[in-house]
């Protein structure tokens, strides 16, 4: 696989949402720098955009219409175990832990749940780009092990 340097990192937004895709849009403008923002309202139209454009950062709903986020999330990650994918969705807090333990399993970088804390979002995909720019610039150890970030969170703004 070959990785290309972009100037300026592209985020898919994949939400049956309307409100909840110009919510995050805001925060992304607001605090990222140059981004392109994609977006889908359904699972298989982000993974048509998903193939079109090889995002740096994929935020993913888990309750969609036509393909749910658990199903584009095995798509992409079949595709590229690399991907970086921050799975959200409004949860029962009984239900969370296990959950998120399945999405991480299955390759999201991390969850952040729904509705959430401003700051919290930004922070989680900050750090998944930030981690994006590191891995371009520094050899990783054949014992390595990415840390996946889980933000579980009832402080909301």
């Amino acid at each position: 696989m070959i990785l290309v340097m972009r100037k300026f990192p592209i985020i898919l937004l994949v939400d049956d949402s309307k409100a909840f895709r110009l919510f995050c849009k805001g925060i992304i403008t607001k605090s990222v720098k140059w981004v392109r923002i994609k977006e889908a309202e359904d699972g298989i139209e982000g993974l048509k955009l998903y193939l079109q454009f090889k995002p740096d950062l994929i935020l993913l709903d888990l309750n969609m219409p036509k393909l749910n986020g658990r199903d584009v999330l095995k798509v992409i990650m079949k595709d590229d175990r690399n991907a970086k994918v921050i799975v959200t969705s409004a949860y029962d807090v009984n239900q969370a832990q296990s959950v998120v333990n399945e999405l991480i399993k299955l390759g999201a970088t991390s969850f952040v749940p729904k509705p959430m804390n401003r700051t919290i979002m930004m922070k989680a995909i900050k750090d998944v780009l930030h981690q994006n720019s590191i891995s371009l610039t520094r050899k990783k150890s054949k014992n390595s092990i990415m840390e996946k970030t889980v933000v579980l969170s009832t402080n909301y703004d």
